[in-house]
């Protein structure tokens, strides 16, 4: 897959400060470029990719969840889960794990010393002959989104359906399912 993309590196010197003023990163010395290209370009091309996929995928198992709902209640309107916890996911449920994802999640530390250091441009040529988000990952992760959320809601409709859910006989009505489902679809979202 080929990544177009322009990217301005300008170089503190003598010759003045106009490049380093039009650019989107500034250095103090070409050796610096090395670590910068490589090092921070291939954890950053590796993020983005796991970004994409992450985000669609946990769209995609949220919203069919939906889908399938309409088709039990006649394309009412009646949405399956609250405004509340639809705001709740898209803020703190999938927002937290990519940024703990970002800080933490390293293959390649600077500390791994000049082995590593040498390894960089092999590194980097490894994630451009195999890409992490290519088309086919793409449509796996909708098939696999798809496919859990079809598990998850009829799993649980036909558990809830007739089965009383407390000590008086009360069935689950659609609140009661409202909260399952979402607490389903957290807890496969982030063992998955």
């Amino acid at each position: 897959m080929l990544y177009n993309f322009f990217l301005g590196i300008g170089v503190y010197g003598e010759e003045g400060m106009r490049a380093v003023q039009a650019c989107d990163y500034a250095i103090g010395e070409f050796k610096c470029l090395r670590r910068l290209l490589l090092f921070h370009g291939r954890v950053n091309l590796i993020r983005v990719s796991e970004m994409i996929l992450y985000f669609f995928y946990k769209n995609f198992i949220f919203t069919v969840v939906h889908f399938y709902f309409a088709f039990f209640n006649n394309c009412s309107g009646q949405t399956i889960i609250d405004d509340w916890f639809i705001s709740l996911y898209n803020l703190i449920f999938t927002g937290l794990p990519l940024i703990v994802k970002a800080t933490f999640d390293h293959d390649v530390t600077p500390s791994d010393g000049e082995i590593i250091d040498n390894l960089l441009p092999f590194l980097y040529k490894e994630g451009n002959d195999k890409p992490i988000f290519y088309p086919l990952s793409f449509v796996l992760t909708l098939i696999r989104g798809l496919v859990q959320a079809l598990i998850l809601f009829f799993f649980l409709y036909a558990s809830l359906q007739q089965a009383a859910v407390d000590n008086s006989g009360n069935i689950a009505d659609i609140w009661y399912f409202s909260v399952n489902i979402f607490t389903c679809i957290i807890f496969v979202r982030y063992n998955c």
